[in-house]
């Protein structure tokens, strides 16, 4: 369960112009509800009796961009996506309720609500093994203006229709019961707790809060821990029963299904629920126009300082929701954007961006700037009120707005390739008014000029409409109105539809038909090439090229490697930064490289018609790097800072704590290839190293020696020649053949490490056990399906299910299994958080689940769960072509075929529960754990 939360890394993010699409503010005071009688028992939230009737049919209202919109009488909106070639389907149901309904002492309930109903119902008592039990992926979210449970799952008509029946019984038979609240309360207090450590999440709630007087957007979504811990439960029931209707709620199946087939499924299971009589009550507060500048200063300890500047705007059905995108976008797009060039160029500041808009009421636009320890505050401050006001003179070109406007749409199409994607975004549209907005935005995105764009930041970004880190007094009064949106029947009224993408083929990714489908061949310079040819929504085509060279510990002492991959998308030598991103916007490609010391990844996605052309820039990038100074200066100082202000966040004091434990276990020193290194190492190292080591690092190194190729999608012709032509003569003799690294394992001694963390309201922690296991053991299936049953299963794991939801101690408690395909070095971690009075408490119940896994083993359900669960979270990773072509390249070093993923399958399926327990009673020694805490655990609760 989420909270969705708009943070600054959304804003400066370039290029992702629907995330701003996601409105960020909070909630209304609603008249408290009169209190039902309270009870403890399992007894669901009762509604009124009301006679069913025959289903009836669903009317069609409209088709735009491939969705179908329907309603039924009871007034349930119903949205249909198809999508033929995704192998999954999407079930999501939006109730428009968030907080902005909520009350004084009940702040935070429509988020409390939203894990309550996973509690279950008479009919299904188990949601979560229900859920697991079917392969589903599952989970809900609240925001300021609407909730929504969403499940994902390999497409199967009996899931979809266990689906459709589970969301019709949640949405009036819930529980909502005093004994799953006493336990729940303290989950999401924990999660409360979480965000409470999180120095950009506390700045921007209060900031939220010093914004609004009136308005419920200046709540935070989660709410106070007084109201979270002391919700009545008669108040949280009828809030379920106020909001939770079939006429507040829209149904959105995406994927692949049968439209008439499931539309008479819903119309059968939906259409008999009954419309309650009394009408939906909406929130009528205005916030009125702010007078002035407002100020707060947060002081924590660790992380980076931050200024944050946030301006009030329209609600997003008005039409300078448009201009305020772009705004937004031309002052954060790396390198062009003006904040961008002015403050983190320019080394004023480490990273700055604007973003962010209205939902169902007036919302807000935030300025987000984190500094470095030694930055001028007051100087970044004055600049920075400076560029958004428009007192910098720095007027915007047309150049920069086509690039936003293409930008924008590309970002538009690639949504439209995942309809699951786009349903989170039609899922917060409809808490701001109707679904069409995302393509209303769409249609006003290329009409906006410069003359908008200056308008809209002389209407809204202005002193007076202004929330800062400090308070000024004001000469005079001065008042910014917010402008109403028109009703949305007039805005939408000339809407039109979007162009519909390339479809996809229907396709599942079984291990046979990947195989017939996939081809294998050496190129002429020796480059080795797998390429599996799938028609995919809009072409498109996701490539992967692997780069080796050296021996582990030879490498590691060249400080050069470190930072060639930053670099690279800084240019090559006949592309600046700038031409580099508007050649991969108008290619609609995407470039990433990830390298290090003994080698390096390039993930490319593009689409048929431009894969080619797409290759031979990443070539360029690849060969011909620019590597600029004040580029590699700008990253390395903000690693730096990085590096800095992490020294008293929970992790890395944990770390800190358990590091010379490892060492010497290992017998390792400073140098060697497994020691583990300080902060301080690690700030020395990215201190000393310098551009000469980053360039000769790639000049000697960085080639194609030793390569190997991966394509997944709508392949153009020409492939092989183009790769031949562009890498297979970048070679460099001199440079190291590639050495593989196989781990040994060496045992760890049980230890445990308390560290005290202040100012920190969340404690967390990590259990640590090392043993000889490789994935290619007898051992290592049966050993995967026993801690997923321990600890790797989600809510429904042994861990989950006693720490979380028996006790209420931890939002998030589980089990990973470590190992590798190459070596022997394997290992059980448990990981967890709580609040710092509770370690002893939930310590005490690790072990003792350990303990009852090593007595008493598995159970045949849990076993033939998990067989289920893990069977189909493989089929659902390849369902994506970016895990397919990594799937292959991994595949293709040890010269297997997918068949090997077949024959292991068959083997998990074939797992006993004799195997299972034997193994985990043959690898985990429950006593031997190395427990590492970190947390205020000086503080009094």
């Amino acid at each position: 369960m989420t909270l969705k939360f708009a943070g600054p890394a959304a804003w400066v993010a370039a290029g992702l112009a629907l995330a701003l699409l996601v409105p960020v503010p909070p909630a209304w005071a609603a008249a408290k509800p009169a209190a039902p009688a309270v009870s403890t028992a399992k007894q669901p939230a009762k509604r009124s009796a009301t006679p069913l009737l025959p289903p009836p049919r669903a009317e069609f209202v409209r088709e735009l961009g491939g969705i179908s919109e329907y309603r039924l009488p009871n007034g349930l909106q119903i949205l249909l996506f198809p999508d033929e070639a995704q192998s999954t389907t999407t079930v999501n149901i939006t109730y428009r309720v968030g907080s902005r309904h909520e009350s004084q002492g009940e702040y935070g309930m429509a988020h409390l609500l939203e894990h309550m109903v996973f509690k279950g119902t008479p009919a299904h008592q188990d949601i979560a093994g229900e859920l697991a039990a079917r392969g589903v992926r599952f989970n809900g979210s609240t925001t300021t203006d609407r909730t929504n449970y969403f499940a994902s799952f390999n497409a199967s008509e009996p899931t979809l229709d266990f689906m459709l029946r589970l969301e019709a019984d949640r949405m009036l038979n819930a529980f909502i019961a005093k004994a799953d609240l006493d336990k729940e309360m303290s989950v999401v207090r924990n999660e409360f707790e979480r965000g409470e450590n999180n120095p950009n999440q506390v700045l921007f709630q209060r900031v939220q809060a010093v914004a609004y007087d009136w308005h419920a957007y200046g709540h935070s979504t989660i709410g106070p821990k007084s109201d979270i811990e002391n919700v009545p439960i008669e108040n949280l029931q009828a809030f379920y029963r106020r909001y939770y209707r079939p006429d507040n709620a829209t149904l959105l199946v995406a994927g692949r299904f049968e439209p008439e087939a499931v539309l008479q499924r819903i119309a059968g299971i939906y259409g008999p629920l009954p419309r309650p009589a009394a009408p939906l009550r909406e929130p009528y507060t205005v916030e009125p126009a702010q007078d002035g500048e407002r100020s707060v200063v947060v002081r924590r300890v660790g992380g980076q300082p931050m200024l944050m500047v946030q301006y009030h705007v329209p609600a997003a059905a008005h039409a300078d929701s448009a201009p305020l995108m772009v705004l937004g976008m031309l002052m954060s797009l790396q390198p062009s954007g003006l904040l961008y060039k002015e403050l983190v160029e320019s080394k004023l500041a480490l990273a700055a961006g604007l973003g962010g808009m209205g939902g169902q009421g007036p919302g807000a636009v935030r300025a987000f700037v984190a500094l470095g320890p030694d930055a001028d505050a007051a100087k970044v401050e004055q600049r920075l009120l400076e560029l958004l006001e428009g007192r910098a003179g720095k007027p915007f070109d047309e150049a920069e707005l086509q690039r936003v406007r293409e930008l924008a749409l590309l970002s538009y199409r690639e949504q439209m390739k995942r309809p699951e994607a786009l349903i989170q975004q039609i899922s917060s549209l409809l808490g701001a008014g109707d679904w069409r907005l995302l393509f209303q935005l769409m249609e006003d995105l290329p009409r906006v000029t410069l003359d908008d764009v200056e308008r809209v930041r002389r209407a809204y970004l202005r002193p007076a409409n202004r929330t800062l880190g400090r308070y000024l007094p004001a000469k005079q009064v001065e008042r910014v109105e917010i402008p109403a949106a028109p009703a949305l029947d007039e805005r939408l009224a000339h809407l039109q539809g979007p162009p519909k993408l390339e479809e996809g083929e229907r396709f599942d990714p079984t291990p046979a038909l990947l195989e017939a489908r996939t081809e294998r061949r050496q190129l002429p310079s020796g480059m080795r090439l797998q390429v599996l040819n799938k028609r995919t929504r809009g072409n498109t085509v996701l490539l992967q090229l692997q780069l080796r060279w050296g021996e582990r510990q030879a490498m590691k002492p060249l400080r050069g490697g470190d930072l060639v991959d930053d670099l690279l998308t800084e240019g090559s030598a006949t592309l600046d930064k700038q031409k580099l991103r508007d050649e991969l916007v108008r290619l609609k490609a995407g470039l990433r490289v990830v390298g290090g010391a003994q080698g390096a990844t390039l993930y490319l996605s593009a689409e048929r018609d431009t894969l080619l052309e797409a290759l031979q820039l990443a070539a360029d990038v690849l060969q011909h790097p620019a590597l600029p100074a004040d580029a590699f200066e700008r990253i390395r100082q903000a690693g730096l800072a990085a590096l800095r202000g992490s020294r008293e966040e929970l992790e890395t004091k944990r770390q800190e704590a358990t590091r010379l434990h490892y060492n010497q276990a290992r017998g390792v020193g400073f140098g060697d290839a497994d020691y583990l290194p300080s902060v301080e190492d690690r700030l020395a190292r990215l201190q000393a190293i310098t551009l000469d080591e980053v360039r000769a690092f790639h000049a000697e190194f960085w080639s194609a020696n030793e390569a190997q190729v991966a394509v997944v999608g709508a392949l153009p012709a020409g492939l092989d020649e183009a790769l031949e032509r562009l890498f297979g003569g970048w070679k460099k003799p001199q440079a190291p053949r590639f050495v593989r690294h196989f781990s040994s394992h060496v045992a760890i001694p049980a230890a445990r490490f308390d560290v005290s963390v202040r100012d920190k309201a969340n404690a967390s922690l990590r259990m640590d056990q090392r043993f000889a296991l490789n994935q290619k053991d007898a051992d290592y299936l049966p050993m995967l399906l026993a801690v997923h049953i321990f600890g790797g299963g989600g809510i429904e794991s042994r861990l989950s299910e006693r720490v979380r939801q028996k006790e209420g101690l931890s939002y998030g408690v589980g089990a990973s299994l470590e190992s590798s395909y190459w070596g022997q070095e394997g290992g059980l971690v448990i990981s967890g958080s709580f609040a710092p009075q509770n370690r002893e408490r939930v310590l005490a119940l690790v072990h003792e689940e350990l303990a009852r896994m090593t007595r008493d083993g598995v159970s045949a359900a849990e076993l033939a769960r998990a067989k289920t669960a893990l069977l189909q979270a493989a089929l659902q990773a390849r369902a994506n072509e970016g895990q397919l072509a990594g799937q292959l390249n991994a595949l293709g070093e040890d010269g297997r075929s997918w068949l090997a993923e077949q024959e292991e399958e068959t083997r998990l399926q074939a797992a006993t529960l004799a195997q299972v327990n034997a193994a985990w009673r043959r690898l985990v020694k429950p006593e031997g754990f190395v427990i590492s805490t970190a947390g205020d655990f000086d503080k009094k609760p």
